[in-house]
């Protein structure tokens, strides 16, 4: 009886030992399964369109990763870059003749239905950072802001300079009709021949009082 009892002891502490080790493992294992199933989304650049964050919609900011927004459209190309100065900018490239002249056939932003309501009837200004690419670098710009079908502010240019420069326009955003859609942010260098790039650092677009 007493050898009986001694080995039960050692049971014990073999079971006790045994689930020490289980349980931080199947701990270890399921945070390890949570992590593979969100890997898909960890370093995805943001697509689809700009929308305010339900709170302040004074002064909405495109810069950083939020630049990747960006629509091509057309046969323009668009590309986000990494620089050690200046985080990610966005490279906006096209060729001479290639580009439509409806803002939405060319690169531009979609804004979410949220921002078309808080600028729907009121005045605006738009501010874009930018600079001639290092390579074909395009010695000025166009900018465009779109309501759709009630209007937009036509094609605002604004002659480069060396570094990044700010350029700014204002807008008296038409009153939307009908059925609630999607505004437009146009930005496009002017290429006169050949093929001529930018880079936009940050876009801003600041409601006005």
């Amino acid at each position: 009886m007493a050898s009986r009892g001694t080995n039960d002891g050692c049971d014990d502490i073999r079971t006790g030992m045994r689930d020490r080790i289980f349980f931080p493992l199947a701990g270890l294992l399921v945070i390890l399964m949570v992590f593979l199933a969100l890997q898909p989304g960890i370093g995805r650049l943001p697509t689809g369109v700009v929308a305010g964050d339900g709170v302040n919609y004074d002064r909405i900011i495109i810069e950083g990763r939020y630049l990747n927004k960006v629509i091509a459209g057309g046969d323009a190309r668009t590309k986000l870059l990494r620089t050690p100065e200046r985080g990610y900018v966005l490279q906006i490239e096209a060729e001479a003749l290639a580009l439509a002249a409806a803002p939405e056939l060319g690169p531009h932003f979609r804004l979410a239905p949220d921002l078309e309501v808080q600028f729907s009837g009121r005045k605006i200004r738009v501010t874009v950072r930018a600079r001639p690419a290092d390579d074909r670098g395009a010695m000025e710009m166009q900018a465009n802001y779109s309501a759709g079908r009630v209007g937009e502010s036509g094609w605002r240019k604004f002659a480069l300079q060396p570094g990044f420069t700010d350029f700014s326009f204002e807008y008296d955003v038409p009153v939307a009709t009908g059925e609630q859609g999607v505004d437009y942010l146009a930005v496009r260098p002017v290429v006169p021949e050949k093929l001529r790039g930018l880079l936009i650092e940050r876009i801003t677009i600041d409601r006005l009082s």
